[in-house]
């Protein structure tokens, strides 16, 4: 079996994915922790959050060892990178090749050049120009779906 399909392997790149973003933490004490994922332990499942908040309670930073951690909950919806270079591919008549999707670094980059993130476009030039109105357009269009959601 290759390692990048053990069972391992594919729970820490899901937790890797999950660095940057809110996430809320129950211990098995019942008590739950909602804050920003800074970094983590893979052999250990240790955690430290920061900006987090625990009932009335507000902290800089929290670390949890892992086998207090009984759940782990995302209520962020994950970045629909994906989708955004089919956009990419199909927007600026480019071919499969031209864009390429990098799932494990979370970006992609469209003619060599310009990289691609949920973060923003990054290059200059008419090239990267056509991506960042894309990506905007891209954002936007997310956007109006999550205010028909609520």
């Amino acid at each position: 079996m290759s390692t990048t399909t053990t069972p391992k392997w594919v729970f820490n790149k899901e937790l890797a994915d999950l660095k940057g973003k809110y996430i809320t933490v129950v211990t098995t004490t019942g008590k739950s922790f909602n804050g920003l994922l800074k970094a983590w332990n893979p052999d250990t499942f240790d955690l430290c959050l920061s900006n987090v908040n625990e009932g009335k309670n507000s902290y800089f930073k929290v670390f949890l060892r892992g086998p207090i951690i009984s759940e782990i909950l995302i209520s962020e919806q994950p970045f629909d990178l994906r989708g955004l270079a089919s956009e990419l591919q199909d927007r600026l008549n480019l071919l499969e090749a031209d864009v390429k999707l990098y799932a494990d670094a979370r970006m992609i980059q469209v003619l060599n050049k310009v990289k691609v993130t949920e973060k923003g476009v990054e290059g200059t030039g008419p090239v990267a120009d056509r991506v960042r109105v894309v990506f905007e357009q891209f954002m936007e269009s997310l956007a109006e779906e999550e205010e028909k959601d609520e």
